[in-house]
């Protein structure tokens, strides 16, 4: 089955296996005003509107660029208690794990799309207190996973606290059902990281961007052993991204080169690093703001 079919199939059905158990997580977080976009990368894309409701998307030509976009798709409510959160989409499967950070802990959530329902019948389950490389986060964004779901490796997650020092996360198994974050999370992998925004893909690259609008590349090579010395790069790879001639409002990885951008209108945008890998400032489209796939982003 395509995933244009499975997510079209479960429309009717979504807001009847939403967060019904989200409420006993935590206090209610600030509220905020614009649309939360969360990139899980390889096509899963999600929405948290201000009133808290979850709207799921897939991007069909997510690799490419395409405007191909399937949603959205209703996943419940509650989600603004939440003051951070992160997801990654299980690549080669259909299904996302969600992190939401609260001033009492840090929860997990599952959504399986063949099942067409949130695991754990939609609980949050608590995973960690906010200490030590939790505490003081200052930036959260997933970094994806190779597996074809979250049984079969480990998924990536990274918090910046305020200080500037970056940490690996990694979640292993389903939440609520013998997950729980791995003997080595938490690890210190970098210092300096005074970026307004910061996203990573699948095969460990990071792009950061500083208040100027300077985006900057990097790749890690020590994600297993969380090795602090394991980078390359800190290598200009644009300008204008923060703000600048489109406004963007967030840069987040698409997976593969590949990055989101939201701009002042609430468009959606798409460009790529056609030679990501090794830092290139070489772009699909190198002037006009990336390609727009479609308004009311944000």
């Amino acid at each position: 089955m395509t995933r244009r079919r499975l997510l079209g199939a479960t429309a009717g059905a979504a807001v009847a296996t939403g967060l019904g158990s989200l409420a006993t997580a935590t206090p209610a977080a600030a509220a905020r005003t614009k649309n939360l976009f969360l990139s899980g990368q390889t096509g899963n894309l999600s929405l948290i509107t201000p009133a808290g409701e979850m709207l799921m998307y897939y991007h069909n030509e997510w690799q490419y660029g395409g405007p191909s976009i399937i949603g959205p798709q209703p996943r419940g409510s509650g989600w603004n208690r939440y003051g951070l959160i992160a997801t990654s989409g299980m690549y080669g499967s259909y299904d996302n794990l969600y992190i939401g950070l609260a001033s009492d802990g840090v929860y997990a959530y599952y959504w399986s799309q063949g099942e067409n329902r949130w695991r754990n019948d939609g609980a949050p389950v608590w995973t960690a207190p906010r200490t030590g490389s939790w505490a003081n986060t200052r930036l959260f964004f997933g970094g994806g996973t190779n597996q074809g779901n979250a049984n079969s490796g480990g998924t990536y997650f990274y918090t910046i606290d305020t200080a500037g020092t970056l940490y690996r996360h990694i979640y292993e198994g389903l939440p609520g059902e013998g997950g729980q974050w791995s003997r080595d999370s938490g690890t210190r992998i970098g210092v300096g990281w005074d970026f307004t925004y910061v996203t990573a893909d699948t095969l460990n690259v990071f792009w950061g961007v500083k208040p100027n609008g300077d985006l900057y590349w990097y790749r890690y090579s020590g994600p297993t052993n969380g090795d602090i010395t394991g980078w390359q790069g800190g290598t200009v790879v644009g300008t204008g991204w923060l703000g600048g001639t489109y406004g963007y409002q967030t840069v987040q990885s698409a997976g593969a080169g590949g990055l989101y951008m939201i701009d002042r209108n609430g468009d959606l945008r798409w460009n790529k690093e056609l030679n990501y890998w090794v830092g290139e400032p070489t772009w699909q489209y190198p002037t006009g703001g990336g390609r727009i796939l479609g308004p009311g982003w944000m």
